[in-house]
């Protein structure tokens, strides 16, 4: 199983084999739109969000919540057995890692987790993170401590 986390341009001509179990999860803010995709036609299923990645862009209303986890939850269930899931954000940073997190501790690969945090290009949306390790029960502490080596 593969897990690509590709930002905004990389997305709009990623190519994957169309005869694959290929998933895709789109985020955005939510005053922007998503740029067309050359090969949608590879995805079994898209699911497109749309929340800011920082806390102080806008009101709590536009930030990752528990909306945006039942609808990630459900994604993730009924595409368990995906060969593909590509993750999407503006940057292919942040919030796409953040649920790639999530997709990780879904799929109990925490090692893959760990490579997020330490790759020098991923840094994993707090807030997304929290949703997920919060409805999983997993303790914070190893984020706790991959984030303040990351950030020192």
């Amino acid at each position: 199983m593969g897990t690509f986390i590709l930002d905004k341009i990389k997305v709009i001509t990623f190519k994957l084999n169309p005869d694959d179990y290929n998933v895709l999860i789109r985020v955005t803010n939510p005053k922007d739109t998503f740029p067309p995709l050359k090969y949608e036609y590879i995805y079994k299923d898209i699911l497109s969000l749309k929340f800011y990645d920082l806390d102080d862009e806008t009101s709590d209303l536009y930030l990752f919540n528990q909306n945006h986890l039942e609808k990630l939850l459900d994604f993730f269930y009924k595409h368990k057995n995906c060969t593909n899931m590509v993750i999407h954000c503006d940057e292919g940073r942040s919030r796409s890692a953040g649920i790639a997190a999530g997709w990780f501790l879904f799929n109990d690969v925490k090692s893959s987790i760990y490579k997020l945090y330490h790759d020098d290009i991923h840094f994993p949306n707090r807030r997304v993170v929290e949703f997920f390790f919060r409805h999983y029960n997993e303790p914070m502490k190893r984020i706790n401590k991959w984030e303040q080596d990351l950030y020192s």
